[in-house]
């Protein structure tokens, strides 16, 4: 291991002998830079002795960053060296080798509950560590969880500080027993539900049961149905990401009233990604101990709702009046008589046309919101204030406040950045992050931590070349397309700028590209046709195209476009640059009988499409 080393002020970075660390004129920069910490409280040769003991840990570049003219390190660091604020830090420049064999320890019972937890190790590791040290211990956060999980390195080959930047590395884990962590989930407190089966659970105000539910493949509609039996209430939502499901973060919820049983949730098949077979559904207990029945139906048939209000009456016919207390439609010849009984026994609430019996406990426990539309039982009340007229704020941004805690699920359920998402290219479930600030990242709909995972480049199997893992799928199908275009003899258009097939003309181009160039007179020379060619060329590496979507490094506005140089060329530096091209359709001013005698393949001709 090489080792180049100086110790840093516990104040500031001490430049004043930079070129101890300067390599020399014929050296690169290694990547990646990995460096030895030592705490030294005292660094005189004399007191070494006494600090000899002291543990040492590797770090590169991306394990901590500050601001200008600082080095900053993260707590995680300072507690595995034992550093302390206002120490002095002995760091060197080191080289280990890359790193063949890690076997890592888990010091949470928590990793057991973690679906795919390689993938999320290798997204954790190729993102922000570049090396692993036996005895060390690192912290992985994990989506839906509330706190991280700790690792610890066991061992290590082919020693015990290796650098595992772009490399292949062969990793066991293990349980704080030593038992070999199962990749498929492992907790007591997470019930399962069998289609059929009736569930009975008891519920405490505030808390939650959550379940497990694997979805065959053939289904079609998932029904989760919660019946409460002691009259209390419960809430009900699903998710496929998260395991610990709440009020806040759900894909599929019920938040209904509690006079309205049961709670239902409606899932089709089509609302589930591809390949998913499992979700959790959690019962939300509100207010007081609930106990409800849990049952689950695949494929059953539900009854369209019905459009029609029950309180609408029909039209009154030509004997009949409608009465003014319960809205009835009585026979004129009865009228009097039933408007008489029904103001006697019958009273009709002031805010909607429901008819009560004067008295009765319906009418008594009958209510209102007065912020809103909404009605129902008095015991509707507290719900309905808690989720529909209670502000809560996220913790992606405390100072903005929802009105409500449905606008803030919703938020939760869509936009905000805490939101838990399966990335695509590392698949593991992790904080979509922050909205994107590219173009290319909008078209694709991608957030802040899929635009990142997907910028890291893999090498093209077919050309070798390096390509985004975002732009793989569309790399391989233009390789496709070549294939397919050499399987059908399909010969390009000769413009660089164009991939449409080439059309039957002089210059070789498609139909597009040779439109403006086309015209009805008599050129059986084609020297018309080479002077349109000259002065759309000359036009467009002067002038431009004016585009401002034009990446043409042949045309003024593309130039412009891609690198901001506005400087047009000269006339004489055009005209040079048009000689090439004019050269290689010299033979059409000589062709006879249409014959011509020119390598298409030659010619570097770049338009504006």
């Amino acid at each position: 291991m090489v080792a180049r080393h100086r110790q840093l002020s516990q104040t500031r970075p001490d430049t004043n002998n930079a070129s101890d660390y300067a390599f020399g004129d014929s050296d690169q920069l290694p990547s990646p830079l990995i460096f030895r910490l030592v705490r030294r409280s005292a660094v005189s040769p004399s007191e070494k002795a006494k600090h000899a003991d002291l543990k040492a840990v590797y770090c590169g570049v991306r394990e901590f960053s500050s601001e200008e003219g600082h080095v900053g390190v993260p707590e995680w660091l300072m507690h595995d060296a034992g550093l302390v604020t206002g120490d002095s830090v002995a760091v060197e420049f080191v080289r280990p080798e890359k790193g063949l064999f890690a076997q890592l320890q888990a010091l949470d019972g928590a990793a057991k509950l973690v679906g795919d937890l390689r993938a999320l190790l290798e997204a954790h590791m190729r993102f922000k560590l570049t090396t692993l040290a036996v005895g060390e211990t690192f912290q992985v956060p994990v989506g839906g969880m509330d706190r991280p999980l700790s690792f610890s390195v066991v061992a290590l080959e082919p020693m015990n500080v290796v650098d595992i930047v772009d490399t292949d590395l062969s990793v066991d884990i293990v349980h704080a027993d030593g038992s070999v962590i199962n990749s498929q989930m492992d907790d007591d407190s997470i019930g399962e539900l069998v289609p059929g089966v009736a569930h009975n659970v008891d519920v405490a105000g505030g808390q939650s049961r959550i379940f497990q539910l694997h979805i065959p493949a053939q289904s079609k509609s998932i029904d989760v149905v919660v019946t409460c039996q002691s009259g209390g209430d419960v809430s009900v939502c699903a998710s496929r990401l998260v395991r610990n499901v709440s009020i806040l973060d759900n894909t599929w919820f019920d938040y209904s009233l509690p006079s309205k049983q049961p709670k239902r949730l409606r899932i089709e098949h089509n609302e589930l990604p591809s390949g998913s077979n499992n979700i959790y559904v959690s019962i939300i207990g509100f207010a007081t101990t609930t106990r409800a029945t849990v049952e689950v139906h695949f494929d059953a048939h539900r009854e369209p709702e019905s459009t029609v209000l029950a309180e609408t009456a029909l039209e009154a016919g030509p004997n009949e009046s409608v009465c003014t207390n319960c809205g009835s439609n009585v026979p004129k010849d009865r009228f009097i008589m039933h408007q008489t009984v029904c103001e006697r026994h019958n009273c009709k609430c002031q805010h909607c046309p429901r008819v009560f019996k004067r008295g009765s406990v319906e009418f008594e426990q009958h209510w209102h919101c007065d912020m809103c539309t909404e009605a129902g039982d008095v015991n509707d009340r507290d719900k309905h204030i808690y989720f529909s007229h209670t502000p809560r704020a996220c913790s992606c941004d405390p100072a903005h406040m929802y009105p409500s805690v449905v606008e803030l699920a919703a938020h939760r359920r869509t936009e905000c950045p805490e939101r838990l998402i399966e990335c695509q290219y590392c698949h593991t479930n992790v904080a979509q992050g922050s909205l994107a600030t590219t173009a290319e990242a909008i078209l694709r709909g991608q957030r802040e931590h899929e635009w990142s995972c997907g910028s890291r480049s893999i090498s093209c199997v077919k050309c070798k070349a390096y390509v985004p893992i975002r732009q793989v799928k569309t790399h391989m199908q233009l390789h496709e397309m070549k294939e397919q275009r050499a399987r059908a003899n399909i010969v390009p258009c000769v413009n660089r700028e164009c991939t449409r097939e080439r059309g039957d003309n002089p210059l070789g181009l498609c139909a597009i590209c040779f439109g403006p160039f086309y015209s009805g007179q008599h050129d059986p020379d084609n020297q018309r046709l080479l002077k349109r060619l000259a002065r759309n060329m000359h036009s467009q590496l002067t002038s431009g195209c004016g585009s401002k979507q034009c990446r043409n490094l042949h045309c003024a506005s593309g130039r412009a476009n891609a690198s901001g140089d506005v400087v047009p060329l000269t006339q004489t530096a055009a005209a040079a640059m048009l000689i090439p091209v004019l050269k290689a359709y010299a033979p059409l001013a000589t062709a006879t009988n249409g014959h011509l005698t020119i390598d298409y393949s030659d010619i570097d001709l770049h338009l504006c499409v």
